[in-house]
C-alpha cells in the first residue's frame, strides 16, 4: 500500500480525472463509453451540487485515481440512492488507492444521507467484482447481453450497498 491522500475534486483535476476515464475507454473491459471525456466535461461533473460527489486520490501530488457518487435516477422515489464509480490510473491498482476512494464514497453516503448505492460492471471485470464485494457490495443480478463492445454481446453485473 501506497501513501495517497484522498480529497475531494476540484477544477483543476478535471483533466487527469479525464485521461484516465479516457485511458480505460481504450483499453476497454470496464465502460461502455466510446466518446472520450474532455476536461471541461468533467469540469461540469464536478461542480454538481450534493449528493453528487467526486473525489481524487493523489500521491505526490498526482492524481491516481478518482470516484464518484451521482445519482441512480432523476426520479424522486430514487433520491437516496445513487450509482459510484472508481477508476484509477493504470500504475496505480493493486496499491490500496481503490480501497480509499470507496471508504470515502462509504464516508460521502452516510453523510450525505444516501441509504442505496449501485454499481454496474462489465460482468467480464472479475477483479473489480471482487473489489466491491470486499467493501460490503452484494451481486443482485445480471442483465444479459445488455451492451455491445469490438462487436461482442456483453452482460453486466448489478451490485448494491445498503447504508444502515
Amino acid at each position: 500500500m501506497i501513501e495517497a491522500q484522498v480529497r475531494k475534486a476540484v477544477a483543476r483535476d478535471a483533466t487527469a480525472i479525464s485521461d484516465i476515464y479516457n485511458h480505460h475507454i481504450e483499453i476497454g473491459g470496464s465502460t461502455f463509453d466510446t466518446q472520450r471525456w474532455t476536461a471541461r466535461e468533467v469540469g461540469k461533473l464536478i461542480e454538481k451540487p450534493l449528493p453528487d460527489a467526486w473525489f481524487v486520490a493523489a500521491v505526490d501530488h498526482q492524481i491516481r485515481g478518482w470516484s464518484a457518487v451521482r445519482p441512480h435516477s432523476a426520479r424522486h422515489g430514487y433520491r437516496y440512492t445513487c450509482e459510484t464509480a472508481i477508476y484509477l490510473h493504470p500504475d496505480s491498482t493493486g496499491r490500496g488507492i481503490g480501497d480509499l476512494l470507496q471508504t470515502q464514497i462509504e464516508q460521502h453516503c452516510r453523510e450525505a444521507g444516501l441509504h442505496h448505492a449501485v454499481a454496474k460492471i462489465i460482468s467480464d471485470n472479475h477483479r473489480s467484482i471482487s473489489f466491491h464485494q470486499r467493501h460490503g457490495y452484494e451481486i443482485v443480478g445480471v442483465q444479459r447481453e445488455i451492451g455491445r463492445m469490438e462487436d461482442k454481446w456483453c452482460d453486466v453485473t448489478i451490485m448494491q450497498r445498503i447504508f444502515n
